[in-house]
């Protein structure tokens, strides 16, 4: 179990550092080219036509990133004043509840967003497949479930092995 730990571990990590590199990718690009943008009206009157549409997009990667990261941190948003009330053993069947849920939410949306894929068009100014800027939808939700299960296992291991209060552990 140890050893499955340690490299589903190793395999979180990595994915983390992927998304804070595409993410900061994406918002450093799109950072630029708005700015860019913004100077160029400024300057010359009249800026680009297509960055509006690929700032959009930069936007849908860069959020759906971000997302993910959270999640791998387990610092997405959530109520504890109620939860807090309970012992630490009901806390963490609360959370793996939770955990759950959300993994069910990720993997039933999965089918509608491949119906969907295959219905986008290509965009108005730029003329790229929309289906490609979309995605990061299934790979965001994909990336999440895989860091819901690893905050699930990681709480898991914790509890048995009695050092830490389940969910408040340091995340990998």
């Amino acid at each position: 179990m140890e050893r499955f730990y340690h490299g589903f571990s190793a395999v979180n990590s990595a994915l983390k550092k992927a998304e804070m590199f595409l993410g900061c990718l994406s918002l450093g690009v799109l950072f630029l080219i708005m700015i860019f943008n913004a100077a160029l009206r400024y300057l010359m009157g009249s800026g680009l036509n297509w960055s509006d549409e690929l700032n959009g997009f930069l936007f849908v990667w860069f959020g759906f990133l971000a997302a993910a990261y959270a999640m791998s941190t387990d610092s997405h948003l959530r109520i504890t004043a109620f939860v807090g009330l309970f012992p630490p053993v009901v806390r963490y069947a609360l959370k793996q509840i939770m955990n759950i849920l959300m993994i069910a939410m990720f993997l039933l949306y999965m089918g509608p967003l491949a119906n969907l894929m295959a219905t986008l068009p290509i965009s108005n100014v730029l003329r790229f497949p929309m289906k490609w800027v979309y995605l990061i939808l299934p790979i965001g939700f994909g990336l999440m479930c895989v860091h819901i299960l690893f905050n699930m296992l990681q709480d898991t291991m914790e509890l048995i092995r009695g050092k830490k209060e389940p969910g408040e552990g340091e995340k990998a």
